[in-house]
């Protein structure tokens, strides 16, 4: 038997005194079972019956790293998570036993001895050691399982997150495995965020082995950072210890706050303002800028915060970032976030890639998404001339994928206008630079060649080197958008349309860029609702243009809690985060230069539980419960493991269809999803969904909508921990119009014996 935070040892001997090398592991056979996994049994491997068959030599290195060498073995191109910010750390649940030595040589008739020691653990663990003499082909393996315990032993069990505002019971679980064990002293130290109703220290009796649960009551506050819990159990000399990590979360969406000034030249200004949110979730900075707002940072953050991820939304949410370098005048550490997103998104969207090159709207679907596909596409180029590594094959991959479809296309082969879709697909094709001149010239003959597809082919031609045929284009477009049925299929609307002919002009040197940017950014900069694709294309393209045609330097200071910030930059939009302090805030600016400042304050922060308004627009939802007799139940108070459906009806009440609808479901810390992915088809869950997204605390549901239709989603559900909870609101809506939500108010529920 072995026990937990002690050291034992490992002893290791050939049984007939013969040399040879081994490995050790050490394993919990918690991890083990999950896969069933057997001790590696080399011998059996190597000495198997094998059937005649065809042997297959892989060339991969010979061919791939031809010119390169070994290089692209030894060194890892691109970043890593290792500089990844310790405030995104999320809390370590489960801390598994996982230790692996070696190898080690064993000469003749030797024993060695190895000193581990256990971690906090209890349960039983298998030692495993695999060992071989290459000289003479000799395989071989042994195991052993032990148990780890202690005379007394203790075991906390809490929800997987929890909210401000909850009241939770903490039951403890006492093991006195000896008979000396008669009484047992509990204490439980917390952080910040546990507030305790009953005290922190009780006592067990104990009259035989066995065990006995205590509960502990808590009462939780607003905190930032990853809470902790440590139990700890006295008795008879005997000491145990339990520690926990968890998430303390608002479930709420951060809603942000913006407030503009104006800066007068050599002047001074006075800012005065109070925290916005609740405690722990607020966050600001300062905006300044030479140019006109455009709310860059308000927008950047509603992309780099929105919830959902299909491959437009992953790759809008890191396609402005490219540019915040070459625009913004950032510190160090704020650099590192952004390319640090950026690798992350590379990553993903690598998943998105089917075998044809193409990519899925969301991750495992084979059908390309052509706008996706593109759009993905056009930031992989970009990122790529900015230094960033793609993954392996990607590029070569979407190459030919987007080759055969400018290649296939054809006007009128389709229900809508796709010659925007085409001409995106040359545009990226030539910024690539591989340009198809014949698909350019079959577009521009073509008599269905819509306003924005001029002036996005114009841009083709522009990368390709042909300036006269891309200004002959130009003189038959206009930028004054109307809108079309057709839009949706490029998630876009007039005003991404106008994003992507101020691109152009960008490219063109089209001294009108400036007219239709000034446009632009006032959209940014007011508080209409954008989609992702809107506010990613708006921002690029700005990006793009204050690049192109440089700005006014600015040289400023601003003083906060008798810090002074010094800014001397030639860029001409700078941001600088705010050390954030719960009440009244003061900041002073000074102006050292001849040029007038625009000064924005951006802060954001999460509504405190409850606060969130009811509204909707076209669709309705309504969320009910049911138990496994379909009859309706009331969640005000739910017993112990009551099992029971949650029941989500979702409705359009309009006259149109609707697409790529988003449905977000947060249960309450105190409730289980019902996880049987792995035994049932539908994994608990059943409704028509295009795609599903199954979080510890929440299910997205993403679907399209016929018109006047309605659908119903079921998510099975288990009352598991004792206390007072939340369940947020339903939230519903269509993610690239604004026209089509629904939003209920959520309501507290109690668990009870």
């Amino acid at each position: 038997v072995l026990k937990p935070e002690e050291d034992y040892t490992v002893k290791v001997s050939e049984k007939q005194g013969k040399a040879m090398t081994y490995t050790i592991a050490v394993v919990d056979d918690g991890l083990l079972d999950l896969t069933r996994f057997k001790t590696p049994d080399i011998h059996t491997h190597f000495y198997s019956r094998e059937a005649l068959g065809v042997k297959s030599f892989d060339m991969y290195d010979y061919v791939i790293g031809a010119y390169s060498g070994s290089v692209d073995n030894i060194y890892a191109i691109g970043g890593g998570d290792a500089a990844s910010a310790a405030k995104n750390r999320k809390a370590e649940r489960f801390k598994p036993v996982v230790t692996y030595l070696g190898p080690f040589v064993l000469s003749e008739n030797e024993t060695k001895t190895h000193t581990l020691k256990m971690p906090n653990y209890v349960g039983s663990v298998r030692a495993m050691v695999v060992a071989g003499n290459a000289t003479k082909s000799a395989y071989g393996k042994v195991d052993k399982t032990v148990p780890v315990r202690k005379p007394l032993m203790v075991l906390g069990s809490l929800p997987r997150k929890l909210s401000p505002g909850e009241h939770v019971t903490l039951p403890v679980t006492v093991f006195a495995m000896e008979n000396k064990i008669k009484q047992a002293k509990i204490t439980v130290k917390t952080s910040e965020a546990f507030k305790a109703t009953d005290g922190i220290t009780k006592t067990l009796n104990f009259t035989k082995v066995g065990e006995k649960i205590v509960p502990f009551e808590f009462d939780m506050q607003a905190a930032t950072g990853v809470q902790t819990m440590q139990i700890i159990v006295e008795g008879h000399g005997e000491r145990a210890t339990y520690d926990v990590e968890i998430d303390v979360e608002n479930p709420n969406p951060i809603t942000q706050k913006v407030t503009d000034y104006e800066l007068a030249a050599n002047g001074d200004l006075n800012i005065d303002y109070k925290t916005f949110g609740v405690a722990g979730t607020n966050e600001s900075a300062l905006e300044f800028s030479t140019l006109p707002p455009m709310d860059f940072t308000k927008r950047m953050q509603y992309l780099i915060r929105y919830p959902h991820g299909c491959v437009e939304q992953t790759t809008s949410g890191v396609f402005p970032q490219l540019f915040l370098d070459d625009i913004f005048d950032l510190t160090y550490e704020q650099k590192r976030e952004s390319q640090e997103n950026i690798k992350n998104g590379i990553t993903r969207l690598g998943k998105f890639q089917n075998a044809d090159g193409g990519l899925g709207y969301w991750q495992g679907e084979s059908q390309a998404d052509a706008w996706g596909t593109t759009y993905a596409g056009h930031f992989m180029i970009e990122a790529q001339k900015k230094g960033y590594a793609l993954p392996l094959t990607f590029m070569s991959n979407w190459l030919r994928f987007q080759k055969k479809a400018a290649r296939e296309w054809r006007g009128g082969q389709y229900r809508y206008n796709s010659t925007l879709v085409q001409a995106y697909r040359l545009y990226t094709l030539a910024l690539a630079g591989q340009p198809d001149l014949a698909a350019m010239n079959r577009l521009r003959e073509n008599s269905d060649l819509s306003n924005e597809s001029k002036w996005r082919l114009a841009g083709a031609y522009a990368l390709a080197g042909q300036e006269k045929v891309a200004r002959q284009l130009t003189a038959t477009a206009n930028i004054d958008f109307k809108p079309k049925n057709y839009d949706y299929h490029t998630y876009g609307s007039v005003y991404r349309n106008r994003a992507m002919a101020l691109e152009t002009m960008v490219v063109m040197k089209d001294p009108k860029q400036k007219e239709l940017a000034v446009s632009i950014a006032k959209t940014l900069a007011s508080d209409r609702w954008l989609s992702t694709q809107e506010t990613s294309y708006a921002l690029l393209a700005m990006a793009k243009m204050v690049t192109n045609n440089g700005g006014k330097a600015m040289k400023l200071s601003f003083t906060k809690n008798g810090k002074e910030v010094t800014i001397d930059t030639q860029q001409s939009i700078s941001l600088r985060d705010l050390e954030t302090q719960d009440g009244s805030n003061s900041i002073a600016i000074k102006n050292a230069k001849e040029n007038t400042l625009f000064v924005r304050l951006v802060q954001s922060g999460k509504l405190p539980l409850g606060e969130e308004l009811a509204d909707r627009k076209n669709l309705t939802v309504t969320t009910s419960f049911i138990n496994g007799s379909d009859e309706s139940i009331n969640i005000d108070q739910l017993r112990q493991g009551e099992e029971f459906t949650a029941r989500i009806t979702v409705s359009n009440n309009s006259r149109d269809d609707v697409s790529n609808i988003a449905l977000t479901q947060i249960f309450p810390s105190g409730w289980e999803i019902v996880n049987t992915r792995f035994t049932d088809a539908d994994g608990g869950n059943e409704g028509s969904a295009r795609y599903t997204d199954i979080r510890d605390d929440r299910v997205n549901f993403y679907f399209d909508m016929n018109k006047a239709s309605t659908k119903t989603f079921t998510v099975r559900l288990n009352a598991s921990y004792l206390g007072e909870y939340y369940l947020p609101g339903t939230q519903v809506e269509a993610m690239y119009d604004n026209n089509y939500y629904a939003r209920n108010k959520g309501k507290w529920v109690v668990i009870e014996k």
